[in-house]
């Protein structure tokens, strides 16, 4: 009868962290201690580590947004067994918080099922927790560096003693953990209402809703003839008017911007959507705003009828286009590829 319950807690094991494999995890160095090379330099074990392309534009990815969502069938069982210890999931993750060090995983789970059922993404904000229901969503803050990011929890793990949670690769690259292997940090709850509740606090919903984005010009094929910048007086009346902070990148249509400053900065652009109403372009660019994306702006064109397109970028590669605009279609909003 005993093995008949060990073989039925191992099928449950399965179920709960298939895809997941907490057992190569515990013993990787994402999940381990460290071999004395790995806690110099943040060693990795066996096939685990970043991604054979580490160019990645990590501002232009943004936290996981806190939503109320069912916890998941298959990844919230009263208690479970990992490597000979029992772990209790909690009903809630109201008011958490826990102090400990956090580790990460991962190329080699990579597509593999996570606790929740949904394939592991090493290039979305989720982590991996023992004991909180899944999904929640946390604040994980570094100790050492003070930087902070919001990551969905949606798997099990890391069950190695002294590490509280793994995060993806690129929550651990935004926290300073992929090169140390491991960094002491502090994890908090976050909810929808608790994040708006800060958000008020702190004054950055009314300043979000009073601002308006950054009007940056079009480069002009050809330099206008010289004369009076008249186009750049309605856009200097409106950056100085009360409750209105609009940057002009190029103060007139008539200055182009020069060859090298386009290069510097960039081509390779996503645009979520083109207006004759600058206002239904402001809308849009708070909304990308709100849903943490950065690098947004809303672009003019000239003529005697602007259009006024909202893009995002520039992105160092194809590669990080291609991810953005994914992330971008994930959360409900169209994206075109624009090179300028």
């Amino acid at each position: 009868m005993s093995s008949m319950r060990r073989t039925l807690a191992l099928a449950g094991l399965t179920l709960i962290v298939a895809g997941c494999a907490s057992q190569p995890r515990s013993t990787s160095s994402s999940g381990s201690a460290p071999s004395p090379q790995a806690s110099k330099g943040g060693g990795y074990y066996q096939n685990d580590g970043p991604p054979d392309d580490e160019n990645i534009d990590l501002a232009s990815i943004p936290d996981a947004i806190p939503r109320d969502e069912p916890y998941s069938r298959y990844g919230n069982p009263a208690s479970y067994e990992a490597l000979g210890k029992t772990y209790y999931v909690l009903p809630s993750a109201a008011g958490f918080t826990q102090t400990g060090r956090a580790s990460w995983y991962g190329k080699q789970f990579h597509g593999r099922r996570t606790s929740s059922g949904e394939p592991y993404n090493m290039f979305k904000m989720t982590a991996a927790h023992k004991r909180l229901p899944i999904p929640s969503y946390v604040r994980v803050t570094n100790l050492d560096t003070g930087k902070q990011v919001i990551v969905r929890v949606n798997d099990r793990g890391p069950f190695h003693d002294g590490r509280i949670i793994d995060l993806s690769y690129v929550a651990a690259r935004r926290l300073d953990v992929v090169a140390h292997g491991s960094v002491p940090v502090r994890i908090e709850t976050v909810t929808p209402a608790s994040l708006k509740a800060e958000q008020r606090a702190a004054g950055r919903t009314t300043q979000s809703a009073a601002a308006k984005p950054p009007l940056r010009r079009e480069t002009q094929r050809a330099a206008s003839p010289p004369g009076p910048a008249s186009p750049a007086a309605p856009a200097a009346s409106t950056a100085n008017s009360p409750g209105r902070a609009i940057k002009v990148a190029n103060r007139t249509h008539s200055a182009p911007t020069s060859a090298a400053a386009t290069s510097a900065e960039g081509t390779l652009y996503l645009q979520t959507g083109a207006f004759g109403n600058p206002t239904n372009a402001q809308r849009l660019h708070r909304r990308l705003q709100n849903a943490g994306f950065q690098r947004v702006n809303v672009v003019e064109s000239g003529g005697a009828t602007p259009i006024y397109r909202v893009q995002l970028g520039p992105y160092p590669n194809e590669r990080s286009r291609a991810l953005n605009r994914q992330i971008l279609r994930e959360q409900g909003f169209s994206a075109e590829e624009v090179d300028r």
